[in-house]
């Protein structure tokens, strides 16, 4: 169940994959949409559902030298993409977490003062702060103004005290409408808040609930993902099964709908026009570079995906010389097949066959199971487009699995 390019030249890579059809591969060096991800690792409190990295044991003295960190990183970056020759600017900028706002204004400054000298940035680029609620004072958001951040995504999770609490949150249903009221007393209208849904013991009407409290506040979009733990967790054995867990996300899906907001992507809703073009990124194969420990970084070229990921170690990334430490592994052609089907297929948009066979050199409405998965309805082919139905999104990993095969 699913709910939670770099050459000058052009290239081309011709293989023959699974289902017998050949194709010419080709790289988007030159107009592949690119961003960036910079992960802020401090937080408060250290919630156990949580598989982000992240850390609660830091002083004052951290902050400047984590910050001094980053910095080196994006000017070791900078200078390894220049190798590249890429120069593609970024469409959106992402700070995430642990626990963003937590880091001081003037850092921030420093920051994207590196980050922007390093990178050409889009004029309208989406730059985006992950926040706790109740790190979101009157002075954070003030200061806010001063920097080109221009939407705020929110964890609220849940309004319930009773869910807050078996998710190990440290804020309330009014820490969440006091942020909410503090930056839009300030002009920050474009916020996204994320709800968790398939917490043990929650009922189709605790959904409602927090569907409808989230909503009454404005929020231009919406993530609603389901809990995932570990099995080692105390509350693993007390998760909803499949079903009811399928129960609970449609009765979310109906209720954000009918209160305006458009499935975009499976977990994720958006009122019309304000889709994250930072998640759109990620969905539609384009390249990402991550910054800071434990981020990833992805790059398409050669008709396949290379990928990077930071050492996951705070100690270690802040001695780290360069970027290079480490390099980018490479996927093979099938295994590039099988993560853009994945990423794609969650759209609300799917697949553009035609564009995908060119890209990746598969043509997804040949695959052996295709026919049978539109047969069972789970997939539709209209418009040019293969998409997912309602009842297909809720196994999308298997028919990922079963249609790339």
């Amino acid at each position: 169940m699913v709910f939670s390019q770099n050459s000058l030249k052009g290239y081309a890579t011709t293989f023959e994959t699974s289902n017998g059809s050949k194709s010419t591969s080709r790289g988007r060096a030159l107009t592949n949409a690119f961003g960036i991800y910079v992960h802020i690792p401090f937080c408060v409190h250290k919630c156990s559902y949580c598989d982000f990295y992240s850390f609660t044991r830091y002083d004052d003295k951290d902050f400047p030298l984590y910050a001094s960190a980053v910095t080196h990183e994006l000017e070791s970056a900078g200078r390894w993409l220049l190798t590249k020759d890429f120069r593609t600017s970024a469409q959106s900028v992402f700070f995430g977490g642990g626990t963003p706002s937590l880091l001081p204004i003037p850092l921030w400054t420093k920051i994207w003062q590196t980050l922007s000298s390093q990178f050409s940035i889009q004029p309208e680029a989406e730059i985006t702060l992950e926040a706790n609620p109740e790190t979101v004072s009157e002075a954070f958001v003030s200061s806010l103004k001063g920097t080109r951040i221009n939407r705020i995504s929110l964890g609220a999770q849940s309004f319930s005290a009773e869910n807050l609490a078996k998710l190990e949150r440290l804020g309330s249903a009014q820490s969440i409408r006091t942020a909410v009221h503090r930056l839009k007393e300030q002009g920050f209208g474009e916020f996204s808040l994320d709800l968790i849904f398939g917490i043990p013991g929650q009922t189709k009407e605790d959904v409602l609930t927090d569907i409808a409290k989230a909503t009454e506040l404005g929020p231009k979009h919406i993530s609603f993902y389901s809990l995932t733990l570990k099995p080692a967790h105390p509350l693993f054995h007390h998760l909803p099964c499949d079903d009811e867990a399928a129960d609970l996300y449609e009765v979310g899906v109906e209720a954000l709908e009918a209160a305006g907001y458009l499935r975009y992507e499976i977990s994720n809703f958006a009122l019309p026009g304000h889709e994250s073009r930072h998640n759109l990124l990620y969905w539609n194969g384009g390249d990402f570079l991550g910054i800071g420990p434990s981020a990833a970084s992805r790059f398409f070229w050669e008709g396949r995906f290379h990928h990077r990921k930071q050492v996951a170690d705070y100690a270690s990334y802040l001695k780290q010389s360069g970027f290079e430490q480490p390099g980018f592994d490479s996927v093979t052609a099938s295994q590039t097949i099988l993560e853009a089907t994945f990423l794609e297929l969650r759209k609300r948009d799917g697949v553009n066959p035609s564009r995908f066979q060119e890209r990746y050199g598969y043509d997804l409405a040949k695959a052996k199971k295709f026919e049978l998965f539109r047969q069972e309805g789970f997939l539709v082919l209209e418009d040019d487009h293969i998409r997912l139905t309602p009842k297909g999104y809720l196994i999308a990993d298997t028919i990922t699995r079963d249609l790339v095969d």
